[in-house]
């Protein structure tokens, strides 16, 4: 693992998981979207994308994907992950997957990004460090006992930022693919072509 680790997550997927998935699978409260994500993972993956936005599951796959593919905006709870050792700092409540540029932009900009709330994640930079906080001390009833932080060189924070990117490719280009291509060919392709207009290169 190499750490710092900055990685794409959906968090809390505890959703109804189709018929027509695994629906053995353990839920867990983060799944990190990467070529390494697992099976399992990918059927956390697909039942949340499905549940967030309120996608009636019952039906083929084809069915229920095309009542997907018909939502005008699709989005998931989710975003930018740290992780240190011990320490991880994960995107809170009402942030979303599909904002992960926002984070990188405003790195870029050298400002704080809105990665959530309760905790509410903060940068502050200072030279060449980017310091990731689990939450903003300026927020109320925040115990500063319990605060913590990631330190980052800035220039590689920003290279792990970008590779968030290709991360996002490769999950949905491999583990994704792979899941629906037992299904139908024509239909993993069109998840994988939908998951690029939502979650990596949405409003381009």
């Amino acid at each position: 693992m190499n750490y710092p680790l900055v990685t794409a997550v959906i968090k809390e997927p505890y959703y109804q998981i189709p018929d027509w998935l695994n629906t053995d699978v353990a839920y867990t409260e983060y799944v990190k979207l990467t070529g390494q994500t697992t099976s399992d993972e990918v059927e956390l993956f697909i039942a949340m994308l499905l549940g967030y936005n309120n996608i009636d599951i019952k039906g083929t796959p084809h069915e229920v994907l095309k009542r997907l593919f018909d939502e005008s905006d699709v989005v998931i709870g989710g975003g930018i992950y740290f992780e240190s050792n011990d320490r991880i700092i994960p995107p809170s409540c009402c942030s979303g997957l599909e904002a992960w540029r926002d984070v990188l932009d405003s790195v870029i900009n050298r400002k704080s990004p809105w990665m959530g709330h309760n905790p509410t994640p903060r940068m502050e930079f200072a030279d060449n460090i980017v310091r990731v906080w689990s939450d903003d001390s300026n927020e109320e009833d925040v115990d500063k006992n319990e605060l913590y932080y990631i330190d980052f060189d800035y220039v590689e924070f920003i290279a792990k930022l970008e590779m968030v990117e290709s991360d996002l490719m490769e999950f949905a280009r491999v583990p994704l693919f792979n899941r629906f291509l037992e299904f139908d060919l024509a239909l993993a392709n069109d998840v994988v072509k939908r998951f690029e207009s939502w979650f990596i290169f949405k409003g381009d």
